[in-house]
């Protein structure tokens, strides 16, 4: 199998695990906190990424990977849905994610997008806007932009310092280290019922969110390059769409459904090399 296949196997696996880690996640804070459910994908993950790759790494470089594209991220992520009037639009938001990482090519990598590649980008987040309807920003929405940008800045660092380390040792390690930076948020809300369901939402929002799919991300980025890997990962959104039908049982309207299709042909005109 050639890298470049490998590569988009691997952003269909992330459209899955994170598609459907919104509908997973909402089930399992019925039981507790979303920073206790933080802690549980960065612990039980980073545990079970631990036993599988036998160590962990600490230094300088792993605590800024695990700081951008852990904690900050999924801390940010957490709170954005806690403010936010309304939380659908936050998964839009996130995802400028795309945008930034555009961005940050043309500024730290010298980087020349293709006319096809900065359309089908912008194409495909309008098509994220439609899908979810615009009400109005507040706090939580511009945290939801911010931790867009922290996620876009995270890939660019991985690329450039950590592309070619162990993946499970690295997101073992990141994990760890997303724990400990991630552990005071406790502090806003510490609730979860001390139940088997509990523990068993918290375990699958772990193994599915942050050991399935950063594994995936991070070999999507290595295949495939930021700029394509972030394109792709913007129909994580229109995923979550199937899967809170599948799992929650919540039909999508015609405007996300149409929505959905503009980013879909978004995602694709970006791909193209013409």
């Amino acid at each position: 199998m050639n890298n470049k296949l490998r590569g988009y196997l691997a952003m269909l696996g992330v459209l899955a695990a994170w598609g459907s880690s919104y509908s997973i996640s909402k089930v399992a804070m019925y039981y507790m906190s979303p920073f206790v459910l933080t802690m549980y994908r960065f612990g039980f993950g980073g545990l079970l990424l631990y036993l599988i790759g036998r160590g962990l790494v600490i230094n300088r470089r792993y605590v800024i990977n695990a700081l951008l594209n852990g904690a900050l991220f999924v801390v940010f992520l957490n709170l954005a849905i806690k403010y936010s009037s309304n939380p659908a639009l936050v998964s839009v938001l996130v995802y400028t994610q795309p945008i930034f990482v555009l961005i940050l090519s043309i500024a730290l990598h010298g980087e020349k997008p293709t006319v096809l590649q900065v359309v089908g980008i912008i194409m495909a987040f309008s098509g994220l806007l439609i899908a979810v309807g615009v009400y109005s920003f507040d706090i939580g929405d511009a945290i939801a932009i911010l931790g867009g940008f922290i996620w876009a800045l995270g890939t660019h660092y991985y690329r450039r310092n950590l592309v070619h380390e162990d993946l499970i040792r690295l997101n073992a390690s990141m994990a760890v280290i997303s724990a400990l930076i991630a552990a005071p948020t406790l502090i806003i809300n510490p609730h979860m019922e001390l139940t088997l369901n509990a523990v068993a939402w918290g375990i699958i929002v772990a193994l599915v969110a942050q050991v399935m799919g950063f594994l995936l991300w991070f070999l999507g980025v290595k295949d495939l390059g930021p700029v394509t890997a972030s394109s792709i990962s913007i129909l994580v959104p229109a995923s979550a769409y199937l899967f809170a039908l599948l799992i929650l049982g919540k039909v999508p309207t015609e405007m996300e459904v149409i929505g959905s299709a503009i980013t879909l042909t978004g995602v694709l005109i970006s791909q193209l090399r013409i």
